[in-house]
């Protein structure tokens, strides 16, 4: 009950018992590590999730990054991956023939970018020990780069500096698309492409470009797919006019090598992610059928590269299947078996094969030296193996740590990266390590890099759900390919290769590097002034509960 006092001048109520805020919003004077964070934030923040309206920083950062990529590579002189010999088999489909010397411990010092016109024919041409013809996307930078050899001087055949000068175009046409498709203001796009640009010019991946391997492809197909993903959740533009890249950039990613078709799954999952915009055009609900309807497209899209990795695989050399499945074996699963004998009577196979244990098969003890070896190849298969580590998943812990430890190994020691006279005999290239710092450090402690992907996982589904961004699932999709990349590997390659074929998981890893900037910077950002306006007035205002209704 409110009580008055007689000859006091009345004042309406509302003002006597006004309600007191419990925060004035007002709170101590922040200290310099919190200004330095707004400074970030306001300058290199995302601020509100718009598209479009940078295409001249996107032009910009395209060709910044190019030239970087071209000067990280060529100045003061060009540095590359020195051939095993393997690369000759897809090499030499264009008719040329590599100027190296003859002997493996005298070509795998140097790089030998120089290959003359030479058509080679029968088993000198193709898989090694078959001659099968080998196939991948990377064909197509060779051709280019074999159209621009004789404009820089360097013959009439192929030089692989020309195809590194290719790549580095390429690389920089990707990074102007990736800072177009990215939402936020000009600054942020900016800063993320630059992080990407930082994780391509380590000498780990980068040395690839001049190469005669299909690493190249598989890099930059990887970057065009997350591209032309982005471009599809943007939901900006047609449906039909955002599917086709993916699917573009699918077929050229999966057909750079044969474990790049772990990205199948994956893009499965991506394509029937829709757009948020695809959901709702409007505040009505869609009828029941225009949401089936609108799985159709991706339905086909999804066939069109599954249809596709399935011809890719089965025109693969038989012979590079049957050295993968030897190494499986004989070089990864036998080793490290408790019991191998018993491992071996598993798979069908004679116990006496115990004694090629940890072989290649040119190796002195070889399987393929056993009276017995038909029985290997008619009982072994993909199936089986993967039948074996299906009822035995205690051996997958192992395995996995061998990987771990193999991928935080990126550095190939035996290959060189200069050019003969311009360096040490197998001498590295450390131009700009900083990846191979940052995977070495993580060496340390394995499980650092376990976290920082389930980190960008949990980060990417909750920008994906919370603040409807389409850089969340790109999080979600990058660290989802990483691992299918890496168990791919590990189950099927075995240890001889490893440590190459590891790379690209490796690269997924490093990419959660400027992803988890974007993230954290997407999260900590406040909502829109729009957003912020609406909120308040939609607050009822505080009443003081001293005061009675």
């Amino acid at each position: 009950m409110v009580e008055t006092t007689v000859g006091k001048s009345a004042k309406p109520d509302v003002e006597e018992f006004a309600p007191v805020p419990v925060r004035s919003g007002m709170g101590p004077r922040p200290g310099p590590l919190r200004m330095a964070g707004r400074f970030l934030a306001r300058t290199f923040g995302p601020g509100e999730l718009t598209l479009g309206g940078v295409r001249t920083p996107a032009l910009v950062a395209g060709l910044v990054s190019a030239i970087a990529m071209l000067v990280r590579l060529f100045v003061p002189g060009p540095v590359g991956v020195a051939d095993q010999g393997d690369g000759n088999g897809l090499v030499c489909s264009l008719g040329v023939s590599n100027v190296r010397p003859w002997d493996y411990a005298d070509f795998t010092r140097f790089i030998y970018p120089s290959w003359t016109p030479h058509p080679l024919v029968g088993e000198a041409c193709g898989a090694a020990g078959s001659g099968e013809p080998v196939y991948s996307s990377q064909l197509a930078f060779l051709w280019l780069g074999k159209l621009l050899t004789p404009l820089f001087g360097w013959g009439g055949g192929l030089d692989m500096r020309a195809v590194g000068i290719v790549c580095c175009l390429v690389f920089g046409l990707l990074i102007a698309a990736l800072v177009a498709v990215l939402p936020g203001r000009a600054s942020f796009r900016v800063l993320i492409a630059a992080l990407v640009t930082v994780v391509m010019a380590d000498g780990v991946f980068a040395d690839f470009f001049i190469s005669p391997y299909p690493e190249p492809a598989a890099f930059l197909g990887t970057l065009g797919l997350l591209v032309a993903l982005l471009n599809y959740w943007n939901g900006a533009r047609s449906r039909w006019v955002t599917i086709l890249p993916v699917v573009g950039a699918g077929v050229f990613t999966i057909a750079a090598k044969p474990e790049m078709v772990s990205w199948l799954p994956v893009l499965a999952l991506a394509l029937l992610w829709l757009p948020q915009g695809s959901t709702r055009r409007s505040g009505r609900r869609a009828p029941e059928g225009s949401r089936w309807r609108r799985f159709a497209m991706p339905l086909l899209a999804i066939m069109a590269i599954a249809a596709f990795t399935v011809a890719f695989m089965a025109v693969q050399p038989k012979r590079t299947a049957e050295l993968n499945l030897y190494n499986a074996v004989f070089a990864e699963l036998l080793p490290h078996s408790p019991t191998p004998e018993e491992d071996l009577k598993w798979l069908g196979l004679d116990p006496g094969f115990v004694a090629a244990s940890g072989t290649t098969v040119a190796s002195p003890r070889s399987a393929a030296l056993n009276p017995k070896f038909h029985e290997f190849q008619e009982e072994m298969g993909a199936g089986k193996l993967a039948g074996f580590y299906l009822t035995h998943p205690e051996r997958l812990i192992g395995m996995g740590e061998r990987g771990i430890t193999a991928m935080l190994t990126p550095e190939l020691g035996y290959i060189g990266s200069f050019m003969e006279g311009q360096g040490q005999p197998f001498a590295k290239d450390h131009r700009f390590p900083v990846v191979l710092g940052l995977l070495t450090a993580l060496k340390a402690a394995p499980v650092a890099l376990v976290a920082m992907q389930l980190l960008t996982l949990l980060l990417g589904l909750a920008v994906a759900f919370r603040k409807k961004a389409a850089v969340g699932r790109l999080a979600v999709v990058v660290v989802a390919a990483g691992w299918l990349q890496f168990w791919v590997v590990v189950l099927w390659s075995g240890q001889p290769e490893i440590y190459r074929q590891l790379l690209l998981s490796g690269f997924h890893a490093a990419l959660c590097v400027p992803l988890l900037v974007a993230l954290i910077s997407i999260l900590a950002s406040g909502p829109e002034r729009g957003q912020q306006q609406t909120a308040s007035q939609a607050t009822p205002g505080l009443r003081d509960p001293a005061v009675s209704a």
